[in-house]
């Protein structure tokens, strides 16, 4: 007679095959994790793609690119260049958005009094086409990634610059771009703020440093003038936000108002920088002061080793951290005449 009784797992082997599965996870748990951020990334380089397909049919349609910032009415009578839309926001016909542009009113701002009001339903929108997919916090409060590149000056305020875009009226086009559209920076990534976590690297920022007024010479149309005085700045700026951090930490806060720190910024820090950590630094105003016209950037992103870098011919080319900054800031600028190689960054 056959002993009837079935034979379980005794406990060691119970705590083997444990050992075992979780052994097999932690090793295949990194795969999964960098296949997904491999994925993430690729839709962030096809986001900047589509940005900069939609940039030359624009050109193509006007004859320059989007202006960075416009001009409009904040209230009857009033005209500003604060708050005004960008050129995320004129390039959303040729992004496949027409019912979005459609319900912008560009006679009036996007941001605060009466245009608001006016624009108050698209300054509630979100388009995909300006968020990473790899920054979880886009989205939640802030709506976009890419800033225009307004090149490697340090005023906010600038008309003139020698990016493809500047903060304020003036439209480059392709006849500017001395240097080649290929060896130029249109776009390039960073996160955004977080209002819940202000200490975080590449989210922190700081405003009203130095205080006490902006000196003149601080606000320079290319900052290797005296990029001394540049680190000098970066080092208070960061002093001050690992004391306190800015709590209007706005770092793209919106994709439908023109302003360095929205959707524009200069090109003179190296992204994901470890000497400065931050993401805005703000020279005039007070502490409670947003990064929108900051001073001084740093493009980040989560994906490792770099950040996807849309250049002016529509181009997307991943540039790793530790590219050199002379020669970030010579693909920042469009007429310096600099001859710069692709295995250079």
């Amino acid at each position: 007679m056959t002993d009837s009784r079935r034979r379980g797992f005794t406990l060691i082997e119970l705590l083997v095959v444990i050992a075992i599965i979780g052994v097999l996870i932690a090793l295949l748990l990194p795969a999964v994790q960098s296949a997904r951020e491999a994925a993430r990334r690729s839709q962030c380089v096809n986001n900047m793609k589509q940005m900069g397909l939609a940039m030359h049919n624009y050109h193509q349609a006007v004859g320059v690119f989007p202006m960075g910032n416009a001009r409009a009415f904040s209230n009857p009578g009033v005209v500003t260049d604060w708050g005004t839309f960008s050129a995320h926001a004129m390039m959303l016909p040729f992004l496949e958005q027409n019912q979005v542009a459609q319900a912008c009113n560009f006679d009036w701002t996007v941001w605060y009094g009466v245009g608001n009001q006016i624009n108050l339903t698209v300054w509630n929108v979100r388009v995909s086409s300006f968020q990473c997919p790899s920054d979880p916090n886009s989205g939640k409060d802030h709506f976009n990634n890419y800033h225009g590149n307004f090149g490697t000056g340090t005023d906010p305020w600038a008309t003139q610059t020698n990016g493809v875009f500047a903060p304020r009226f003036t439209a480059y086009g392709v006849q500017d771009l001395v240097d080649g559209s290929s060896n130029t920076i249109s776009h390039v990534e960073a996160l955004t703020g977080d209002y819940r976590r202000l200490g975080q690297n590449y989210r922190m920022m700081a405003s009203g440093v130095p205080g006490g007024g902006l000196p003149s010479n601080m606000l320079m149309f290319d900052a290797r003038q005296n990029m001394q005085l540049i680190f000098e700045q970066g080092q208070e700026c960061l002093q001050r936000m690992r004391t306190t951090p800015g709590s209007n930490s706005n770092r793209g806060a919106r994709w439908q108002t023109g302003s360095p720190g929205l959707t524009l910024t200069n090109i003179i820090l190296t992204p994901n920088s470890d000497q400065f950590p931050f993401s805005a630094c703000r020279w005039d105003c007070g502490p409670g002061c947003g990064t929108d016209f900051g001073h001084l950037f740093v493009p980040s992103s989560l994906h490792p080793g770099g950040i996807n870098v849309l250049f002016a011919d529509g181009s997307v080319r991943f540039v790793k951290d530790t590219v050199n900054i002379n020669v970030w800031m010579s693909l920042g600028s469009r007429d310096g005449g600099e001859v710069v190689s692709s295995d250079q960054f």
